[in-house]
């Protein structure tokens, strides 16, 4: 019997949040070119638009759907379900943050980031959990290296994500008894659009503080997630796997 090849996803589908750009869309893409069905949601049709267009030959193994994770989670899940017929990989990448230090964020700012980067990633495991019960399915969280440096992004969006880190480690060990995994990457500065509007300044200070002397692409991030998202993986929970060009060991 032919061995499988590694790293394969077919057969598997996968929902992707805030896919439409940068990591979540590099994650997306990789997954259909390893055979998985996927489902990608965000706010902006028009970027999940553009995201079909780059994928026209897996174009029928993909779903977008646009919406907000915060109030539309229901609906996005049992959208992807439908598409796919069960699922076996979530990818909580949606994220956002509110840019501002800290005499400057209030706590509407607070609450808004936690809405979206925590509170609606723990209402996805929920939503999924029964389908990722029966596929003895994985989680992935996208965390940021912000958990552990404060050189970037703010107060809220680092507490969130330690948050989320947080309850991947408490679901690794819940959920384990189920056969579902659930893990985290944390990246480092990554060349997104997310960047697009910071001044040279910003990079050159920042260059010195990654051994590898380089920022990330996209694709490194989908790598790691291929790899987590694997059967090869399967006995790899509970880990965060921080993809920052040693940043964070600095």
């Amino acid at each position: 019997m032919p061995r499988r090849p590694l790293l394969s996803l077919k057969g598997k589908s996968a929902l992707v949040t805030g896919g439409g750009t940068g990591i979540g869309a590099s994650i997306a893409r990789l997954f259909l070119e390893m055979g998985a069905k996927v489902t990608v949601c965000g706010r902006r049709v028009h970027k999940l638009e553009a995201l079909r267009q780059s994928v026209r030959r897996q174009s029928s193994h993909l779903r977008i759907i646009g919406g907000d994770i915060v109030t539309e989670a229901d609906q996005i899940v049992a959208d992807a379900l439908q598409f796919a017929g069960d699922l076996d990989i979530l990818v909580n990448n949606a994220a956002i943050s509110a840019g501002k230090p800290v005499a400057e964020l209030d706590m509407t700012d607070w609450r808004t980031v936690h809405s979206t980067n925590l509170d609606a990633a723990f209402h996805l495991c929920r939503l999924c959990l029964p389908a990722l019960k029966r596929t003895s399915g994985s989680i992935l969280h996208i965390s940021s290296v912000s958990v552990v440096s404060g050189e970037y992004d703010d107060a809220a969006y680092a507490a969130s994500k330690a948050g989320l880190e947080g309850l991947s480690r408490y679901l690794s060990v819940e959920l384990a008894s189920d056969g579902v995994r659930s893990n985290v990457i944390r990246p480092g500065l990554i060349n997104t659009e997310a960047f697009e509007d910071h001044p040279a300044e910003f990079f050159e200070s920042q260059l010195p503080l990654i051994p590898l002397g380089r920022w990330g692409e996209p694709e490194d991030i989908a790598h790691a997630a291929l790899y987590l998202s694997s059967e090869e993986a399967k006995f790899v929970t509970g880990a965060v796997l921080a993809v920052d060009g040693g940043e964070s060991h600095v």
